[in-house]
């Protein structure tokens, strides 16, 4: 009989040992071992289980794949881990219960306040929002830039494993450099004041996900489906443009934003640089089994088709009201993935359309060569379906059904051969047909843009035309802001202006001095011939906020929710003052007689430009206020943002004139024209707006911006509108009456 001998490398492990297995913390040359020997021995293989899952009935939990042992690198071991660490299984085994460990908080430093459970750098940490494999989730506050954020944490028990360390960097990678609205944003990495324990700064999303959507609904409509699904491919399209590929699509990972319960994706802690093959050790499967891809599930190369495989397994659930593949135990599950066909979903719900199930169809195809082979396919079809479907009363007109196969059809050639730019450009232009919210009839414009400018290193945060000469200031995501001539599409000069993003760009009214402010807490005034700033002023904090009166001063608003009044005569700020939360909008009046600010607290608020003394509080926005601007008469305010509603204010009493909702989506800015006769809004469909400002009739739409719009600026006659986005350029409208 074997001595239960740690040395002996064939000895039974002791229990001690196949707990770290389970919890992937045992050494890798013991690891291994481990391995080696439960392929052999199945007294092991059952204590194994017993762990894993508390003394339940263990031939129910775990099937074997064939009649023989499972290999040391079959799915079999890392299928018990991924079951350990966080799944249970929907309605097939109800009564299986997975042993979760006790989440510790002892990383954490002292309260400052009793309210705390603890304070990490300087956030202070409110309550646990989850756990996950790498670590634990956590809400806390911000101390520096006053709001509340998630961090995540790396999992004390992984702080000193080298691999793990390496994985949670390379999460913090891979996340940070998505920038999109669905993609939920990743802030920055921190460490503890020791130094030793990482963790992500996050976006906090207030709501829920769609695992609880799902668990309390079960099935959803097919708008709803259509919609959740459009999004949720736009946030891997934008991923998956940068190379990523998530790993973990699936309804706990996808998070819905009140109030329009806009898509987030979350979680991209699997998310892998494609083709880094450093530190994922080979036959370890990744990702959760209810939505793995056949390519996963067998332990084998996985591209960003695994994501659109595990996207249509959500999307058959919200049909359906179950996922498409499912077992008693997480092996029985890979397995189906593997070898059966889904259900077909009209067996399942007769209510679900033919194009959808034949889409869902597409995406759940075994071989990735078979499915949509991109996100951005999948996205350009489902655009033109929710326009469809926002035109009708109807899930979609009996009419469209043979175009959304044909435009599959035809996207998918389009795309081997000759990409999709005048593809989407028809779909976005059938967008614009389709707004049936509208009681005035629209006039989508049918010409290109007058002038594209394309700078392509990241977001375009704020354009401005000089008012003397055919000029286009643009502040960009890498800190420079750069001058156009926008009717030759040529770059005049670029200014390396702020370490960080640039966040707003404004000419002085003579056009003489450019403005600058940035990520960095500066504020720089520029000639726009020379290459050094004539002028630098510092803040304490980020300047979002940036308006430049027609005598020259300067006002800005920061992160730290503090107001600045700068002039090119004084080092110091002429007047200072505080308002809560982080300022995202700063306006002046035409006539320099009103200040107006607004932010994150969803309050506007309006001052004496002189003194920064508070006049009146606009109150009625529900989320943020990201756009302010004044009509010529110096009589009305428009504001718009989070809510996605747009406002217009009287000045002088502070009373509400007139409102309008503009659609689904933040809006990002505003501009009331030069005359004051129309009010330009853009946002986070991508599309640009022209409204009456008196009674909220859409006159027109532009149509050309591959994502959000962050940017609007008006020409001094107003005969022009520049935009500009996410997708790293501006563009420039001619506006007709």
């Amino acid at each position: 009989m074997r001595k239960n001998n740690v040395n002996d490398e064939h000895a039974c492990p002791p229990t001690e040992e196949l707990e770290q297995l389970l919890h992937e913390s045992l050494p890798e040359h013991r690891e291994q071992q481990c391995v080696a020997h439960l392929d052999d021995c199945a007294c092991c293989q059952a204590k194994l289980e017993d762990l894993a899952h508390g003394g339940t009935n263990l031939p129910r939990l775990v099937e074997r794949l064939h009649a023989a042992a499972p290999g040391a690198t079959s799915a079999y071991w890392p299928a018990l881990r991924a079951v350990n660490a966080s799944i249970h299984f929907k309605e097939t085994a109800p009564e299986i219960e997975v042993r979760r460990r006790e989440t510790s908080l002892t990383f954490l430093q002292p309260p400052t306040d009793p309210a705390y459970l603890g304070r990490l750098g300087h956030f202070d940490v409110m309550r646990i929002l989850g756990r996950g494999g790498m670590g634990v989730v956590l809400e806390a506050f911000d101390t520096k830039l006053q709001r509340n954020v998630a961090l995540k944490v790396l999992d004390p028990e992984l702080a000193n494993d080298e691999t793990a360390r390496q994985r949670f960097c390379r999460e913090a990678r891979a996340a940070a450099s998505v920038t999109h609205e669905n993609v939920v944003a990743v802030h920055q990495v921190e460490k503890s004041s020791d130094g030793g324990l990482p963790f992500l700064v996050m976006q906090l999303i207030a709501g829920e996900t769609l695992e609880q959507r799902l668990l309390r609904e079960k099935s959803l409509p097919v708008k709803e489906i259509v919609r959740i699904a459009l999004q949720a491919a736009q946030g891997l399209a934008a991923a998956h443009a940068q190379g990523l590929t998530h790993r973990d699509i699936k309804p706990g990972n996808i998070l819905l934003e009140p109030p329009g319960d806009r898509v987030k994706l979350t979680d991209f802690g699997l998310a892998r640089v494609v083709d880094d093959v450093k530190i994922t050790r080979s036959g370890f499967v990744t990702g959760t089994p209810l939505y793995m891809s056949p390519e996963q599930a067998m332990g084998e190369p996985t591209d960003h088709r695994s994501d659109l495989f595990s996207l249509g397994a959500v999307l058959y659930e919200m049909c359906a009201g179950r996922p498409p593949f499912q077992g008693n135990s997480a092996l029985a599950v890979l397995k189906r993935i593997s070898e059966t066909q889904h259900q077909p979903l009209r067996e399942v719900n007769p209510e679900i359309p033919d194009w959808l199930a034949e889409t869902v169809d597409d995406l759940l195809a075994k071989k990735p060569q078979d499915r949509y082979q991109s996100a951005a396919e999948l996205v350009e079809v489902l655009e033109y379906v929710w326009t469809q479907m926002k035109a009708s009363s109807t899930d979609l007109p009996t009419v469209c059904q043979e175009e959304v196969k044909r435009r599959a059809s035809r996207t998918r050639i389009l795309i081997g051969v000759a990409g999709t730019g005048l593809l989407a450009l028809g779909v976005l232009l059938g967008m614009a047909l389709s707004r049936g919210r509208i009681e005035k009839a629209i006039q989508a414009d049918p010409a290109t843009a007058a002038s594209v400018l394309a700078a392509n290193v990241g977001s375009v945060w704020s354009v401005a035309f000089d008012p003397k000469a055919d000029a286009l200031a643009m502040a960009l995501e890498d800190g420079s802001v750069r001058l156009w001539n926008w009717p030759t599409q040529t770059v005049q000069s670029t200014f390396d202006a702020h370490r960080g993003v640039a966040w707003a760009s404004q000419f002085s009214p003579d056009g003489d001095l450019v403005v600058t402010a940035g990520d960095d807490g500066l504020l720089k005034v520029w000639r726009p011939s020379e290459a050094a700033p004539v002028k630098v002023f510092q803040h304490p904090s980020a300047v979002r906020g940036l308006a430049v009166s027609n005598d020259g001063k300067f006002y800005t608003g920061d992160r730290q929710g503090g107001l600045h009044v700068w002039s090119l005569d004084r080092d110091e700020a002429l007047v200072t003052a505080q308002q809560p939360g982080a300022v995202y909008a700063v306006a002046i009046s035409g006539d320099g007689q009103t200040l107006a600010t607004a932010g994150s607290d969803k309050v506007i608020r309006l001052w004496n430009p002189e003194t920064l003394q508070p006049r009146l509080r606009l109150e009625g926005h529900s989320g943020p206020v990201y756009g302010l601007s004044f009509s010529n008469d110096n009589r009305s305010l428009a504001s718009a943002g989070w809510d996605h509603v747009v406002r217009v204010w009287d000045t002088g009493s502070g009373s509400l004139l007139t409102s309008w909702d503009s659609g689904p989506g933040d809006l990002a800015t505003l501009a009331f024209s030069p005359d004051g006769a129309r009010l330009a809004t853009a946002g986070q469909d991508g599309m640009v707006q022209l409204w009456d400002p008196t009674s909220g009739a859409l006159f027109k739409e532009w149509i050309g911006h591959k994502s959000a719009v962050h940017a609007l600026a008006f020409s001094r006659d107003g005969s022009l509108l520049a935009s500009g986005g996410r997708d790293g350029a501006a563009r420039v409208w001619r506006v007709r009456d």
